[in-house]
């Protein structure tokens, strides 16, 4: 009987495989199940994992596989759900494919968990894969433009050593209870909400758990490392809408109509500045969009919005509901 459940959605990720999975062959802590969703791979992603780790030392893999790229967000679920049927779990640890533990990892992620029984997520250190002194992610924190960032991004991890409470877990390799993932879950099992496809899910998610009660706790005894967009990319036209796109999402399901206001200031004052820097040629904004044209840019930030506002009755019935998780958790 697994007290823990491993989730990693992996799309062609072959690459960065062997690291993980001979990591969490690693660990110390031995009482917990893998669930490996694969999102269509076509990289032989599968066959490896099949080859090299069904009978390997993992106490148990179960490998899901899915016929095409559904998204970080379904593929989750997908492995979230399954994870839940067995009633002796008790929290889910969501990983990304392109990751490397520390042998205490879930060691210190579970002993974390136990000892704060308020928290919903317990964010781990998530070091830079090839800096390994520089922070990758202590948690997500939120700016006035109510823009999602991960804490310490860039900063020497030994400035991020003390167990704190932070706002939210990042979704690279954090640690869900069960009871705050079903009581925060939209209706169908809908965890992360699959509307995003990808990015934001983990701030979306991280809001409803602040809404319904539960805290988040960043734990520093607890290392990964991560290639940073390994799997994403740095750069697409995709990941650019995306993030546009799903920033309102997060915003009009999950604000006061106060704090939305605020927030949609300060918005438009940062789009007139990234407006501003790409035509000046800034070296930050050039590299986001390098290889592509403004005009194809600005194409795909009006297409998110218009998607937005295609979508917008549906948030509303989002909002209301988390608006009753919130009135309940209180």
């Amino acid at each position: 009987m697994y007290k823990i459940a491993v989730i990693i959605v992996n799309w062609n990720g072959k690459k960065y495989l062997k690291d993980c999975f001979d990591s969490l062959e690693a660990q110390t802590e031995k009482n917990f199940k893998v669930i490996f969703v694969d999102n269509g791979s076509e990289d032989d992603s599968v066959d490896f994992i099949k080859a090299n780790y069904l009978e390997a030392e993992l106490p148990s893999l179960e490998i899901v596989q899915l016929r095409a790229n559904t998204g970080f967000c379904f593929g989750y679920n997908t492995g979230i759900k399954k994870a839940l049927e067995d009633k002796n779990i008790n929290y889910v640890i969501v990983l990304n494919n392109d990751t490397k533990l520390d042998e205490k990892y879930v060691k210190e992620l579970q002993s974390c968990a136990e000892n704060r029984p308020e928290a919903g997520s317990i964010q781990p250190k998530v070091l830079n894969f090839f800096e390994k002194n520089k922070i990758d992610c202590a948690g997500i924190y939120i700016s006035r433009d109510g823009t999602a960032h991960n804490r310490g991004y860039g900063k020497d991890e030994k400035k991020y050593s003390d167990e704190k409470e932070i706002f939210g877990a990042n979704g690279t390799a954090s640690l869900f209870t069960r009871q705050a993932l079903e009581k925060t879950a939209f209706p169908g099992n809908n965890y992360f909400d699959e509307d995003h496809f990808a990015f934001y899910e983990d701030v979306d998610l991280a809001w409803r758990m602040k809404k319904a009660g539960f805290k988040s706790y960043f734990c520093p005894q607890a290392l990964a490392y991560h290639v940073h967009s390994g799997t994403a990319g740095k750069a697409s036209l995709l990941k650019a809408y995306y993030l546009h796109r799903n920033y309102f999402f997060m915003v009009i399901k999950n604000f006061s109509f106060g704090e939305m206001i605020e927030a949609f200031f300060w918005r438009f004052l940062s789009y007139l500045q990234l407006v501003l820097n790409i035509f000046k040629n800034k070296k930050r904004e050039t590299e986001f969009v390098k290889g592509y044209s403004k005009g194809k840019v600005a194409l795909v930030i009006l297409k998110a919005w218009g998607s937005v506002i295609w979508n917008l009755f549906g948030l509303i019935k989002k909002r209301i509901f988390i608006f009753k998780i919130a009135k309940r958790g209180k």
